[in-house]
């Protein structure tokens, strides 16, 4: 038996508000980018200098180099022993800084780790903070990255540690994904491109991560699969929210040029932030009360 869907199926889907860059242009200076097609128009983007990633890169190289070149191997151990991230420091101790601090820490046995965190950070960084801004990319960074950080404690076994700004890093991911795929009309082929290579080395580091897991029979440094996810998730709930949306406009001065105006301004979108933070909170509380 088939089922078919019912006229007033058929009514809601035709009445589904679309996504402000699928709507018609609106107001007498909006424009359709399709009218555009073909053309060389000069257009004026509002972005940033990424001067966030920079920092962000300085700072877990500083940790890095610190911890494993210049403290003893006491010293570092307890560096590690105190930031690392674990399912029963957190939940059962109540620990819950770890969640924050093991993102600025990274494997002591495998230098890959924090080379491949940091390039990811940088080309994919740089991109989303640009669109995105300062606020906007530090949130996704921090808020992804706790995401990632306790979708872990929650789902690995009590005796697995964590530690990396992978999840943090896949947040940001997740972000360039979204604003991609929002802005493919606006950007065309080169933004579809992109948006295909991002889910192609999405599917590929998942994939890697799993097959790590699956073969991994004991091994001292594996990858923590449930920290990429939470982060790639949470980046992704976050920028469906908070995502800049870019309105191509007529240049008032310019007749071959268009200005870009953003339509969702991070000022009108705190609430699902803070509804995001909430549903942390309860995880983590749940979390505990289990793990009592």
């Amino acid at each position: 038996m088939i089922n078919e869907p019912s006229p007033s199926d058929d009514n809601k889907r035709r009445k589904r508000r679309p996504h402000p860059l699928e709507a018609p242009p609106q107001g007498r200076d909006s424009i359709d980018p399709e009218q555009y097609r073909g053309q060389r128009v000069t257009l004026r983007m509002p972005v940033v200098p990424p001067y966030a990633v920079w920092v962000l890169i300085a700072v877990n190289s500083l940790i890095y180099v610190v911890a494993n070149f210049l403290l003893g191997d006491t010293q570092a151990r307890s560096l590690y022993e105190m930031a690392w991230s674990n399912h029963t420091r957190v939940l059962a101790d109540g620990q819950y800084y770890r969640l924050f601090s093991a993102m600025f820490l990274h494997s002591d046995q495998l230098i890959l780790h924090i080379l491949f965190n940091m390039y990811a950070l940088y080309i994919i960084g740089v991109m989303v903070e640009r669109f995105y801004g300062h606020k906007r990319f530090l949130i996704i960074y921090f808020l992804g990255g706790l995401g990632g950080s306790v979708l872990s404690v929650l789902l690995n076994a009590p005796n697995v540690v964590s530690v990396g700004a992978s999840g943090a890093v896949f947040a940001v991911f997740g972000a360039q994904i979204v604003f991609l795929y929002n802005h493919r009309k606006l950007f065309g082929e080169t933004a579809k491109a992109h948006l295909r290579q991002a889910i192609l080395i999405a599917v590929f580091n998942f994939a890697i991560g799993f097959i790590n897991a699956m073969g991994s029979d004991g091994a001292t440094v594996n990858i923590d699969n449930w920290g990429h996810v939470g982060g790639f998730v949470g980046g992704i709930a976050l920028a469906l929210f908070i995502s800049p949306v870019f309105i191509p406009k007529r240049h008032p001065d310019q007749a071959d040029a268009l200005t870009i105006e953003d339509i969702n301004p991070l000022e009108r979108r705190y609430q699902p932030v803070l509804a995001y933070v909430s549903v942390l909170l309860m995880a983590l509380l749940v979390g505990s009360f289990l793990a009592m």
